[in-house]
């Protein structure tokens, strides 16, 4: 719980810096030309929020208008909520809690996926008797109820004909699990990175990894509400364009793009390196983010999460307007029809 304190006044000090930078750029801007465009976003200090962090600190945002203001989030979920209840205007999340929310509500877009990397891993403690797959029947096993960590740990007990009855589940956010697997309160933890990977690296000797190479990442997506969309269609196109500068950033300098984000993190860049560079980051709208919700909705029905019984149209909660301005190709949905609210055709 150490490192995640000081994890947590770092991004404070980051949060804080590039507040103050913002105010010296906004005052130049309304000096010299337009006045910026407030906007509130919520991110995580995950690593696949590393093309947000970027732009932030290059400030990509500021060159395409925005005066865009950041809170960092413990995970997507919280972000996601805090959408909801207006407290940011755009918010980046895991297409866990999005596909959730779409039993509940149909008043939010997806406006594009930022594709990438397997992040998500398991980790089971030495001495718990977890030897094989079958053996974590019975464990207690740590996992964030409602998260893609939760979505991952029943596919890995699909994939090995296990059942979710047959193991106890512990409700943690993922520091909580870091902790909960070091003290032995629990047995196993499925999580995203950086947690596995810290309580490998803090409980060395102690954990394990289990395998779980079959495991399809998940989809990490920025969701805006209806209505916002469509008042501010140009500063949707503004916000993707500044990811866009951060993607192609990345790519040419990894090393630079890793170091900002592990100032905002708190992930040493030597724990980054491997995982960094395979990251792939690349915005898009395409097939794949409409198969994974309607898996995870499958999901999310089948075991009783919802007592809905049918799966939502996705493409109603699509808007591929703003990233087929800024990144034409990136948009592969392969649909004939228009989006309920969009004014493009799109494929």
């Amino acid at each position: 719980m150490e490192d995640y304190s000081k994890t947590k006044i770092v991004v404070l000090l980051i949060c804080i810096l590039f507040t103050l930078n913002n105010l010296i750029f906004v005052g130049e801007s309304i000096g010299g030309s337009k006045p910026l465009t407030a906007v509130r976003f919520a991110s995580v200090p995950a690593i696949v929020e590393a093309p947000s962090h970027v732009a932030y600190q290059k400030k990509y945002f500021q060159q395409e208008g925005l005066n865009l203001s950041i809170e960092i989030n413990p995970d997507g979920k919280t972000s996601l909520t805090h959408l909801f209840e207006g407290k940011v205007d755009i918010a980046a999340v895991m297409g866990t809690p999005v596909v959730y929310s779409s039993f509940q509500r149909n008043d939010f877009y997806v406006i594009a996926k930022m594709e990438h990397a397997k992040i998500h891993s398991a980790i089971a403690r030495k001495d718990s008797g977890i030897n094989i797959n079958n053996d974590i029947k019975g464990k207690k096993v740590a996992v964030m109820f409602g998260t893609s960590g939760h979505f991952f740990l029943d596919s890995w007990l699909i994939f090995h004909n296990l059942k979710p009855s047959e193991i106890h589940l512990v409700n943690l956010n993922g520091p909580e699990a870091v902790d909960a697997i070091g003290r032995g309160d629990v047995d196993a933890m499925f999580y995203w990175f950086p947690f596995p990977d810290r309580a490998m690296r803090e409980f060395d000797s102690k954990v394990f990894e289990l395998p779980s190479s079959h495991h399809v990442p998940g989809s990490w997506v920025i969701v805006v509400k209806k209505n916002y969309a469509h008042k501010n269609p140009e500063i949707l196109k503004q916000f993707l364009r500044a990811i866009t500068k951060a993607d192609e950033f990345i790519r040419k300098e990894p090393e630079a793009a890793m170091r900002i984000h592990s100032d905002v993190s708190g992930v040493a860049v030597s724990i980054l390196s491997n995982k960094f560079k395979k990251m792939g980051f690349r915005l898009c709208l395409d097939q794949e983010l409409i198969l994974d919700f309607e898996d995870q909705a499958r999901w999310i029905i089948s075991y009783g999460y919802t007592t809905n019984k049918q799966v939502p149209n996705y493409l109603n909660y699509i808007y591929p307007d703003a990233l087929l301005s800024v990144k034409p190709a990136a948009v592969t949905l392969i649909h004939g029809a228009i989006n309920e609210n969009s004014n493009t055709n799109y494929h």
